[in-house]
């Protein structure tokens, strides 16, 4: 909990930093809170829809809550974002994990 409080008063300082936004996502899954987790990474995924690194989380938050249309089109955007920044392997990644989830 420590970190988490440390990142909320970071966050306080800078309110557009999606890399906080999605480090208290992550302290939130640390702590068993998924529920908080995803709706965290859904405000990033709303305000921040170019930070790639959340469309894996979301979508595998998503499959987690029996939501599996929406992590099937989380999946496909992010391999789109990926694709479109040249992160390679990143699209791979998405891919490999959208495939094992509609396969």
């Amino acid at each position: 909990m420590i970190r988490l409080t440390a990142l909320l008063n970071f966050l306080n300082q800078t309110p557009s930093d999606p890399f906080l936004h999605f480090g208290i996502a992550m302290e939130y899954l640390s702590v068993n809170d998924e529920k908080k987790a995803l709706e965290k990474m859904a405000f990033i995924y709303q305000e921040f829809p170019e930070y790639l690194p959340n469309y894996y989380q979301l979508a595998h938050l998503y499959e987690n809550n029996n939501e599996i249309d929406k992590a099937i089109l989380i999946y496909e955007k992010g391999i789109a974002l990926a694709l479109a920044k040249n992160e390679t392997k990143t699209a791979g990644e998405l891919r490999s994990a959208l495939e094992e989830l509609t396969f």
